[in-house]
């Protein structure tokens, strides 16, 4: 996890870099890097890929992991010695194994590190004992000296072999009947697959496969029969080949068949050779060697075409597509992917246009007037079509053709003909600029691009129509399968034209598709954009979800002369631009060939992972252990590595970080090295975000790792609280002075106005509560007068009518007068009564109000005493149950009046019975009980009263209906904030029970 890497600048720098032809029509690219460009040493013993896709070698100075870019070495491991030989073990199980010279040492390879190798396990300790007296077998094709004519394959506890130098093999320790006429170093034609052994015997021409310890003969190619060939096996990779005479084969086991596939032709002296490994997966071939380092061989399915070794004669532009595999030129050149194999000489003054008419004639320039080539003379008859001007361009629109002629001050004349015979237009449109692309919308509706805008053109009107705002120099409009307009410009990218509306795609990072030339579309929809610089790839979707929201961007892949080509610079500004062959190939023209391809074959590499774990630190403090990086207070700058395993070109690589909790918090671009760099940050937490594109739909790999810088102890949170707190208690100390003083100069002018203002208070006070409880009492008295006004006009008129009868009744009449007269007596003690409780009700609000403690029990003694003697002519005993003493804070004239008219509505309704008073309290109520055994009270009371309670603030008194007593108690209850509840006492009487609420106080 701490190697640092060895060199950074590895695959840009070539030592050799040739051009080798393959047997199966690939072309390939060869770099070589030695401890020039990358390596501790040139000698390279052995190569794999470990399971997370990371390249190994095996050198005499350490064992070095390649991911594509970068050599990191590793031999500071406190070694007896770094002279590292063969790998072995198992990829699948992430336990690689590799021993240095003379065994001295094994180190494991696991988890993309490399440790000293200390606790052996049953497959190490077998290796180390067979290894003292045998060699052992896990590679076979380095050319060294063998000190070990006997050796040992090991695959697993149940197979084993022991091969000896004298033809006997041992299988599990099992002698097995030995194979004959086998010379002695038989053990380099051997070779294995899977728990296999594959021999070449070269005398019976056989090769010998050992089965489970069963031998039988297998036929193969002669080759492997042929004097000097040299086998190259390696066990851990399970790859085997072959080289001889300077070629380079695949040995292949399926089927219970040996293949061979010749992989190159290499000029390269044999016994150098030490280490092949093929990576299939990206179509690599590694070779090591003994003396010149490592050499990587990159095979590619791009081929280029070339008319001469003369440059000038290998600039291509517009091109046919010709027969099922070929294309032409204007010039009637046939090229297929080899090169050039046909020409039919057209006399052609034009690269920039040729095109086929309906019979498949084709047309070029020459001078002013258009040459006819006629398909059934195979092209070798043709006809001239003349013109008053040169016409540099003619284009095949579908339903029409248009040609273009050049006028004076950089305008066009542009013609519509309705066939190839070119006789005369149906339509004419003067261009204010030189026209170079014109391509059809639909019927009567075409797009026309120019050197300075785009333009369309629309029936029935025929009026020509601006469509870009801005100067566009258009190079071509292509037309997509989904019916969809691409505008490919010069310096200024290319665009969708779509529903009338030109939309802009985005470049790529470097900004070479701001020179695009043409547009081809795959099977799988993906578009082939070529440019000045590169050919692009790019997936149709991703371009159409940006045209509906740009904050969606398409991921270009970009091809290099890295994978194939002879230059990025590819050809633009001609009719056709490039071609579609019916066999599946595109070819596109450059300065330097005719570029073909398969687009089916064309692989684009995106990496499937890629791991934090390394950091260069510029300090000797800060740390890295898991995923967390600790760096000092004042480190200068620190690296993190992005190690990722990717052997294409790297300028595909999409790699983004983002710091969180930095003051830039957003996703920025990581160069392709993998090197992000950090420096000036504050001291606090942070997470560094990186994501990798592993997918052209837009697909990323996310993984995070913690860093935290540390404070020093004057930027700690605590250090800060302690001198925030220090200058906050400063500051109160100032401020609680002044206040001090502050409080001193106007505590005298407070005294005054203290006195003052009390002696206020107490005036307002006592002014408030005699309005309050005036307010209540003319509220009181109003409703009592309008209720006198309302209710004593029935006893009034009553004692009237009867005074009337009573002076006309005959003076005679005893019974009739008697009658009267007892009717009059009622009438007037119950207007006594009226009246009496009138006055009790007045009374009230001339009593103050007292908050001093008093005893209820003597207050309900005094009242027993004045309804005694009435209670005793009914014969109804009054008991007092009260507590004594009980004490209260409540208004005792507000408690007397209502125990005084309670007691008197008892002693009224009560006859031959008791009347008990008693009281109940807890922290919040004081209860006070009347209880009598008399006629009681009906429903029809009990609710009216409930009623009156509930209204008593709008509800107006009745005093004939009922008692006016009862009346009185509800509106003093409302003054001391008290409710009134009534319970039938069984079997008689009534049980009135008052509640008061007791003050906080109390």
């Amino acid at each position: 996890m701490h190697q640092l890497p060895l060199l950074s600048r590895t695959a840009l720098i070539v030592l050799l870099l040739f051009w080798i032809q393959l047997c199966d029509g690939q072309q390939a690219a060869s770099v070589w890097y030695d401890t020039d460009n990358g390596l501790p040493q040139n000698s390279v013993k052995d190569i794999m890929k470990d399971k997370y896709g990371f390249i190994w070698l095996s050198t005499e100075n350490g064992l070095v992991r390649y991911d594509g870019y970068n050599f990191v070495a590793y031999n500071h491991l406190n070694l007896k010695n770094n002279r590292f030989t063969s790998f072995f073990g198992s990829i699948e199980k992430d336990s690689i194994y590799n021993s240095t010279a003379y065994t001295e040492n094994i180190v494991v390879l696991s988890k993309r590190n490399v440790s000293a190798f200390h606790h052996m396990n049953s497959y190490t300790k077998k290796i180390l004992n067979e290894s003292r007296l045998y060699g052992l077998f896990v590679k076979n094709g380095t050319p060294e000296k063998i000190d070990h004519k006997n050796f040992f394959l090991y695959f697993d506890k149940k197979n084993s072999y022991h091969l000896f130098d004298n033809g006997t093999i041992q299988y599990n320790d099992k002698k097995t009947a030995s194979i004959k006429e086998l010379h002695k170093h038989y053990i380099a034609d051997t070779f294995c697959f899977g728990q296999d052994i594959f021999i070449i015997h070269k005398k019976l021409k056989k090769i010998i496969k050992i089965s489970s310890g069963q031998a039988s003969y297998l036929s193969a190619s002669e080759i492997f029969f042929r004097k000097h060939v040299k086998v190259y096996w390696s066990q851990i990779n399970n790859q085997s080949f072959i080289f001889h005479h300077n070629s380079l084969y695949k040995v292949s086991y399926q089927n219970n068949e040996i293949g061979l596939k010749k992989m190159i032709d290499y000029n390269l002296n044999e016994n150098s050779l030490a280490s092949v490994y093929h990576d299939e997966v990206n179509n690599k071939l590694y070779l090591g060697t003994l003396s010149d380092g490592l050499n990587v061989v990159k095979f590619n399915n791009f081929r280029v075409a070339n008319r001469s070794n003369k440059s000038y004669e290998n600039i291509f532009y517009s091109i046919l597509p010709f027969e099922n595999d070929k294309v032409i030129t204007s010039s009637g050149d046939v090229y297929n992917k080899d090169g050039l194999v046909k020409q039919y000489y057209f006399n052609t003054t034009s690269k920039y246009f040729l095109f086929y008419d309906s019979q498949k004639n084709i047309f070029v320039q020459n001078g002013i007037s258009l040459l006819r080539f006629f398909k059934n003379s195979g092209y070798s008859k043709h006809e001239s079509l003349y013109f008053t001007k040169t016409a540099p361009y003619v284009f095949n629109v579908n339903h029409c053709y248009a040609i273009t002629f050049h006028l004076p001050s950089l305008q066009s004349k542009l013609c519509f003909y309705k066939d190839s015979v070119f006789k005369k237009p149906f339509l004419q449109f003067s261009i204010p600029n030189i026209v170079t692309s014109v391509q059809e919308l639909s019927n009567d509706q075409w797009l026309v691009g120019t050197r300075d805008a785009l333009y369309s053109i629309e029936g029935p009107s025929f009026i020509l129509k601006k469509i870009s705002s801005d100067p566009l120099h258009v190079r071509e409009i292509t037309k997509t399968k989904d019916g969809n307009f691409w505008i490919m410009t010069q310096g200024n990218g290319f665009f969708l034209y779509k529903k009338g509306q030109l939309i802009k795609m985005p470049e790529d990072k470097n900004g070479h598709l701001s020179f695009s030339h043409t547009i081809l579309e795959d099977k799988n929809g993906f578009l082939w954009i070529s440019t000045n610089n590169g050919l692009f790839k790019v997936l149709k979707n991703n371009l159409m979800q940006y045209s509906q929201n740009n904050k969606i961007s398409p991921n270009y892949y970009r091809y290099s002369k890295e994978d194939g080509f002879n230059t990025n610079e590819f050809n633009g500004g001609c009719a056709p631009g490039a071609a579609a062959l019916p066999n599946g190939y595109f070819v596109f023209p450059s300065i330097k060939g005719l570029v073909f391809f398969d687009p089916e074959k064309i692989k684009s590499y995106y990496p499937n992972n890629f791991f934090l774990e390394r950091v260069i630190f510029y300090d000797s403090k800060s740390t890295i252990k898991r995923q967390n990086i600790n760096l000092e207070n004042n480190f200068y700058k620190a690296v993190i590595l992005v190690d990722i395993p990717y052997y294409a070109n790297r300028a595909n690589l999409v790699i983004e970080g983002k710091l969180k909790g930095s003051k830039n918090e957003k996703w920025e671009r990581i160069s392709s090295d993998g090197k992000y760099y950090i420096s000036n940050l504050d001291p606090g937490q942070y997470q560094l975000m990186v994501r990798v594109l592993t997918s052209p739909k837009g697909k990323y790999i996310y993984k995070t790792i913690n860093i935290n810088v540390k404070y020093l102890f004057h930027q700690t949170l605590i250090f800060k609280f302690f001198i925030l707190l220090l200058l906050s208690l400063i500051a109160f100390t100032f401020f609680k002075i002044w206040i001090k003083r502050q409080k001193q100069k106007k505590r005298k002018l407070e005294r005054i106005i203290a006195i003052r203002t009390r002696k206020l208070s107490q005036t307002v006070s006592k002014l408030e509560y005699t309005k309050e409880q005036l307010r209540k009492e003319s509220v009181q008295q109003k409703k009592l007068l309008e209720t006198i006004s309302h209710d004593i006009i029935t006893p009034v008129k009553y004692l009237s009518i009867t005074a009337q009868k009573l002076y006309e009744t005959d003076e005679h009449d005893r019974y009739i007068q008697k009658k009267y007269f007892e009717s009059f007596y009622t009438s007037s003690l119950e207007f006594y009564n009226f009246v009496k409780t009138l006055k009790e009700y007045a009374e009230i609000y001339n009593i103050s109000e007292k908050n001093e403690i008093y005893n209820i029990y003597e207050v309900v003694e005094t009242k027993k005493a004045l309804f005694e003697g009435a209670a005793k002519e009914q014969n109804t005993l009054i008991i007092n149950n009260i507590k004594n003493p009980t004490y209260s804070k409540n208004n005792q004239n507000v408690i007397a009046v209502i125990i005084h008219n309670l007691i008197d509505n008892a002693v009224k309704n009560t006859t031959n019975g008791v009347i008990e008073l008693s009281t109940i309290e807890d922290s919040r109520t004081f209860f006070l009980e009347v209880k009598d055994t008399g006629k009681g009270m009906s429903s029809e009371q009990m609710n009216y009263y409930v009623k009156i309670q509930d209204n008593i603030e709008n509800e107006k008194l009745v005093l004939q209906k009922y008692s006016l007593g009862l009346h009185l108690i509800l509106q003093l209850l409302m003054m001391i904030n008290g409710k009134i509840e009534f319970k039938n006492n069984i079997p008689n009487g009534t049980i009135v029970s008052i509640k008061i609420k007791k003050q906080r106080d109390d």
